[in-house]
């Protein structure tokens, strides 16, 4: 999935530890057979070619994500969107060589993209794609997806004091021994204008940071984000960052790249709107950092403006 996971736990012996997350590794290697759009064998890529043909049957796995995938694109208005696949490719690219993408290409790209063109049978429990030429992309979840079941792994064999960590993706369980929560540091993208890095005290939480502090590329004087814009099919421009909280990860991130796109007014109102959600945004402006945040967030992390 393009990242690396890292797990935390507290166990009897070393030899329940290691048994249980050899299972929660093994269960995220499942989940790249699954999910990755890298791998030309896995059921994602599958699905990209022979999906519009007819309705493909989905394994459990894959039918979830899709279908969390579509409740989350209604919900931010196409903000979220896992037929984003053909535009991220042209950035992938572009990352790459530096250059923009070709107008004529972006917009074939662009017109690929919605995810009302994803059809799924609750009874039958298959997928299909209305238009030729579809590519899902679930980059914005599937880590997410991964961490939360790879901590239900943990905690099916008794180990509850645990945390996965997917790159920008945290789920978290129950608190370690003597402690009221995991301490977890954000990696928001005004971190080396603050004197420390925001940390959290967490636990039964997911929490997931969307920037572009690793991912991203300058063309003509301008910074492009690794999250691309559905709705214009073009990279985020500009240095941000988005933090939610929620009960798990998969919901945090696919939230944390939807309240990435929104502007920070409708993502705050979205966040709200949502039970056991939370969001703090850092946007940079030509005076400074801007920092926003909804109800509910700790006020730990609000170096408010």
């Amino acid at each position: 999935m393009g990242t690396i996971f890292h797990i935390e736990l507290y166990a009897p012996d070393d030899a329940t530890a290691s048994k249980a997350a050899e299972a929660a590794f093994a269960r995220a290697e499942e989940l790249e057979q699954i999910m990755s759009d890298y791998r030309e064998d896995s059921e994602l890529m599958r699905l990209a070619r022979e999906g519009a043909r007819a309705p493909l049957p989905a394994s459990n796995d894959l039918y979830e994500v899709l279908a969390k995938s579509i409740r989350i694109s209604e919900l931010s208005r196409g903000a979220f969107d896992v037929t984003i696949g053909p535009l991220v490719a042209l950035w992938r690219e572009a990352r790459t060589t530096g250059r923009f993408p070709d107008a004529s290409d972006l917009a074939k790209a662009k017109a690929l993209v919605d995810y009302k063109n994803i059809e799924l049978d609750p009874t039958r429990r298959t997928v299909f794609l209305k238009r030729a030429g579809m590519k899902l992309d679930l980059g914005a979840i599937g880590k997410g997806y991964a961490a939360d079941q790879m901590l239900a792994v943990l905690q099916s064999r008794g180990l509850r004091r645990a945390m996965v960590v997917a790159g920008g993706e945290v789920a978290i369980g129950a608190p370690p021994p003597g402690a009221v929560g995991w301490k977890v540091a954000i990696d928001t993208a005004d971190v080396k204008a603050r004197k420390a890095p925001c940390t959290l005290v967490l636990h039964d939480a997911a929490l997931s940071t969307s920037g572009d502090s690793k991912q991203f590329v300058e063309i003509n004087g301008k910074r492009y984000s690794h999250v691309v814009d559905p709705f214009t099919g073009v990279a985020l421009e500009g240095v941000a960052s988005t933090t939610v909280l929620a009960r798990d990860a998969t919901t945090t991130d696919a939230l944390g790249t939807a309240l990435s796109i929104l502007p920070v007014a409708d993502g705050i109102r979205l966040a709200e709107s949502l039970p056991g959600v939370a969001v703090y945004m850092v946007r940079q402006a030509e005076n400074g950092w801007k920092r926003y945040s909804s109800r509910g967030f700790p006020e730990s992390c609000l170096g408010r403006n």
